[in-house]
Formats: C-alpha cells, structure tokens, sequence
C-alpha cells in the first residue's frame, strides 16, 4: 500500500499532518486554510509561492523546497511548519 494513499481525501474542516501538508505542496497543489478565524492562502504561481491572507500578499514569492518554504512563511512570527505541526491550521480548500 502507497503511504499517500491515506492522503487522497481532503479533509476540509479539519488539521492535517505535517506530512500531508508537504504531500500537497509537492503535488503543486495550492493550499486554503484558516488559523485563529483568518483565511489564508498558499499559492502557486510561475514565479514561485507565496502566503496570502484575504488579498494582501504576506511573504515574497519562494521557489525554494517545500520544507523550506514552511519554516519561512511565518503568521504573527510562527513559522507555518510549526503552526502545522501543532495542529492550529484548519484546512478549507486544496486546489
């Protein structure tokens, strides 16, 4: 059994683990989620990804790797790695 097959749902309205957050990421996939109330966004654009919240724009474009990406996209100063590892992020949409 593939260990992503577990991953092939997409729990709207619920956490996921870290590793399944990277699972998306890598399958280019773009990544609507809410934490404390707020809608954000990770996009996927030609020039890279980007965190969003609403429509203002929170980081630079990254092209860098996933687990990079996570460690510098940061809400309040909290990196996204660690917000999703302890499970404060709500997913909503995976495009």
């Amino acid at each position: 059994m593939d260990n992503h097959e577990k991953f092939a749902d997409v729990p709207a309205g619920e956490t996921i683990s870290y590793e399944h957050f990277i699972y998306y990421l890598q399958q280019g996939r773009e990544i609507e989620f809410t934490y404390k109330g707020q809608l954000y966004f990770i996009d996927n654009a030609l020039k890279g990804r980007a965190l969003w919240r609403s429509h203002t724009q929170l980081s630079e474009y990254s092209t860098g790797g996933n687990h990079a990406l996570l460690e510098s996209f940061k809400i309040n100063g909290v990196s996204l790695a660690a917000l999703i590892k302890s499970k404060k992020l709500i997913i909503s949409t995976i495009f």
